[in-house]
């Protein structure tokens, strides 16, 4: 009997082992969108200084291998929960002012230009700036303008529909690294959809899909990245975000991040083939972070 339980504590300690690794928790917050409830989970672990955020909670890949590093790593991962009518995880965070049922995307709220290209009412786009802030004071530092203690830079977790299952007419507008490559006069392949915002785009021979791709918003971030084979897009600096064009000051936490100078990496992957990609991004963040400051 003795060594039969002796077996079986082996067997259960290396199903434990072989399991991969969960986050806790987590902590939910509950912040106000308008009259409307907005869960916010909170993810943390000793062990590394740095903040994941995912906006959209459609986006499961990537936040599922997120809260896995997480749990493995240390670190601190923060999304915001979004439910469609039917319950399922959504894009967008639907909310109500004054009795009017309104949506937006929780990643085109930081800025205030980002909300006036929203169009909304002024009672639900106080609403949401007021929603933002209190975002914004959670993901960074007391006041949203600068990195919490310690943290060296913000990573962004996110996935794209795959750019090969949409039609040839609609790829151009698809968030891809090309996406972001100014076409030439010589080149009409080129997509060029979201080149006004980028101050540069380094594409990677090892990279074969143009889903997968890295943003930062400072430059001394790119070599880092491009060296282990990613494609990797400067954002252009603050001064020429703010241009006054939607196109370019969208409201997304990047701009945001330019304006308040905190060094902001997102890591795109596509949803359907891009886990071991994705993985390797944040194990890349990961190794980042184990470098001298």
């Amino acid at each position: 009997m003795k060594e039969r339980g002796l077996l079986l504590a082996a067997l259960v300690c290396c199903l434990l082992a072989a399991a991969p690794a969960r986050a806790q928790g987590p902590t939910v917050k509950t912040f106000k969108l308008g009259e409307t409830a907005v869960k916010v989970n909170v993810y943390e672990r000793a062990g590394a200084a740095v903040t994941f955020f995912s906006p959209h909670h459609n986006e499961r890949g990537g936040r599922e291998l997120t809260k896995e590093l997480v749990a493995a790593r240390g670190g601190r991962f923060v999304e915001v929960e979004a439910l469609d009518e039917a319950g399922a995880p959504a894009r967008r965070l639907r909310f109500k002012v004054g009795g009017k049922s309104y949506s937006v995307d929780p990643n085109r709220i930081f800025t205030a230009q980002g909300r006036g290209c929203l169009k909304l009412p002024a009672d639900a786009e106080a609403a949401v700036k007021a929603f933002a802030e209190e975002l914004t004071a959670l993901l960074f530092a007391p006041g949203g303008r600068s990195l919490r203690a310690g943290e060296r830079f913000f990573v962004a977790v996110h996935n794209n529909a795959d750019v090969e299952e949409r039609a040839a007419a609609e790829r151009d507008a698809d968030l891809t690294a090309l996406g972001f490559v100014r076409p030439l006069r010589s080149r009409n392949f080129l997509r060029g959809e979201f080149a006004e915002s980028a101050a540069g785009v380094y594409l990677s021979n090892a990279e074969e899909d143009e889903d997968n791709f890295i943003l930062v918003t400072t430059p001394g971030l790119v070599t880092h990245f491009a060296a282990r084979g990613f494609n990797v897009v400067l954002q252009k600096p603050s001064a020429q975000l703010r241009d006054g064009k939607c196109s370019v000051d969208d409201g997304s936490l990047s701009v945001y991040a330019a304006f308040s100078d905190i060094p902001y990496i997102n890591l795109e992957a596509d949803a359907l083939g891009g886990a071991a990609r994705q993985r390797q991004m944040l194990q890349a963040v990961y190794d980042l972070l184990s470098q001298p400051r």
